[in-house]
């Protein structure tokens, strides 16, 4: 069975206190502007997942995780995915912001050169935007900046802090289209596992806190239907669901379809409170989730 925690994605294993944003990006290789695409269609069922290593591909409607490849990205470790209204995908490494080929893994560089990157990031749907437009977003704990997506440069856009409280993020993020927009936070006390709040998308800004998970290193946070889902650092998928006074969290099971070498069951649905440490079933194999992405044309209903 496969317990979920809910912890934002791309987490920071050694995040530091310092929320400083002062790093300098050297752009290696512009990407030429992407042709026009016909986004009428609807979207793939699909939120893709990587592990610092590897692509993965998770049909929410068949709860079959499948692996697509290992990522070329020059032997960066891959920290977070994000995914545009085009459904191409981008990430950030462990010093570079990338875009990355769905069917290879091969990662095109787009600035290279900083180590100070944002961690915990997404595309907001334009309809969430003052602006109207689309557009991606990060955190590096408690500082929010936008990524151009064609120079890898961050702009300040705000804090984490507020009237709703002060928080550091702790994974990743995600935007309903017309909705809201939620960031994983960090507990500082191992009882109360990661956090889940709502955010202002224009600022950064905190505008409610839904409540601790107990669960801990959520690095992936993607929606599909309304639904919200977690992928944790161990394996884990969880559907959180943010009520008034506090957070649910449920453990769904999924199959893991590995390609060449077979698939594996991974258990069936469980409460989150259900203790899964002693049931070697619990995860089929080893996966640490380190991110999460779903185009921001995901249906939110």
């Amino acid at each position: 069975m496969v317990f979920v925690s809910l912890f934002a994605c791309g987490g920071d294993d050694s995040a530091a206190t310092d929320a400083s944003n002062d790093s300098t990006i050297d752009v290696t290789e512009e990407p030429e502007a992407a042709a026009d695409v016909e986004v009428d269609a609807p979207p793939e069922t699909a939120i893709w997942v990587a592990t610092d290593k590897t692509l993965y591909k998770f049909d929410p409607e068949t709860r079959v995780l499948l692996r697509v490849a290992d990522f070329d990205c020059s032997g960066e470790q891959m920290i977070d995915l994000a995914m545009n209204a085009r459904e191409e995908l981008f990430g950030i490494t462990t010093e570079s912001v990338v875009r990355i080929d769905k069917t290879t893994g091969a990662c095109t560089s787009i600035a290279r050169g900083s180590q100070d990157l944002p961690f915990a990031t997404a595309f907001i749907p334009a309809t969430s935007l003052e602006a109207g437009v689309e557009r991606w977003v990060g955190y590096k704990l408690g500082v929010y900046d936008f990524i151009d997506t064609d120079s890898g440069a961050l702009t300040f856009g705000g804090t984490l802090s507020g009237d709703a409280g002060d928080y550091q993020a702790s994974g990743d993020v995600v935007g309903l289209a017309g909705g809201r927009t939620y960031v994983t936070t960090f507990g500082f006390n191992p009882s109360y596992g990661d956090g889940l709040a709502e955010i202002d998308p224009n600022t950064g800004a905190p505008t409610a806190f839904d409540g601790y998970t107990t669960a801990s290193s959520l690095f992936g946070l993607a929606q599909w239907a309304g639904v919200i889902y977690v992928f944790a650092n161990d394996g884990r998928i969880y559907r959180a669901n943010p009520i008034d006074g506090g957070v649910t969290m449920k453990i769904i099971g999924y199959t893991l379809d590995l390609g060449d070498a077979g698939a594996l069951d991974a258990g069936d649905d469980a409460d989150a409170s259900s203790d899964a440490s002693d049931d070697a079933d619990a995860a089929p194999t080893v996966i640490h989730f380190r991110g999460a992405a779903v185009t921001t044309r995901a249906p939110t209903q």
